[in-house]
């Protein structure tokens, strides 16, 4: 893989060595993301099998937001997966981009395993100690108009799909036809 990892016109670089199991570092939004392929994939193995709605999530995600960490992994034939942590810290985000990669999975991992909630989902996102879902919109659908932040739950397009990103908060990721979650 190269040196420099673009996403959304955020140009992240590379920091420490591998092939497999890169990590790739913004400074000025301190946001990082680790590749966690498995079965001999390379990190643009899991780029390749990233499909749209994860991709710009993530887009939206390095643009909007800083001092969150992104794990991508893929296992062979399959989509890319994704896990952001919301919540580490600014300086926690700094030592793990430091930090040797079997570190960091380690440390990503025990987070997750004592975060409340689920831990079986495609897509999640991890903050204020749990677990969520985030599903997203695959038919690339949006809604047109504003919504007030104190709004409980928009109804969106003809198809009843929704955007949720409140005042950064997750309303309820439980909720009928929830299906793009947004938070930083």
């Amino acid at each position: 893989m190269k040196k420099t990892l673009e996403i959304a016109g955020i140009q992240l670089v590379k920091v420490g060595a591998g092939y497999q199991n890169e990590k790739f570092y913004n400074e000025e939004t301190n946001n990082l993301i680790v590749f966690r392929p498995y079965d001999g994939l390379s990190t643009e193995n899991v780029l390749n099998q990233m499909v749209d709605a994860p991709m710009e999530y993530i887009a939206g995600l390095l643009t909007e937001c800083e001092n969150n960490v992104v794990v991508l992994s893929a296992i062979e034939s399959t989509t890319s997966d994704f896990r952001a942590y919301f919540d580490l810290g600014a300086e926690k985000v700094k030592e793990l981009a430091r930090s040797k990669h079997n570190k960091i999975v380690k440390f990503l991992d025990s987070v997750i395993d004592k975060a409340s909630g689920e831990k079986t989902y495609k897509h999640t996102a991890i903050f204020e100690g749990a677990v969520h879902a985030v599903e997203l919109n695959q038919t690339d659908k949006t809604i047109n108009e504003d919504f007030q932040p104190e709004t409980e739950l928009f109804k969106g397009t003809e198809n009843g799909y929704v955007i949720a990103h409140i005042n950064g908060n997750i309303v309820d990721n439980r909720a009928d036809n929830l299906q793009w979650v947004k938070v930083c």
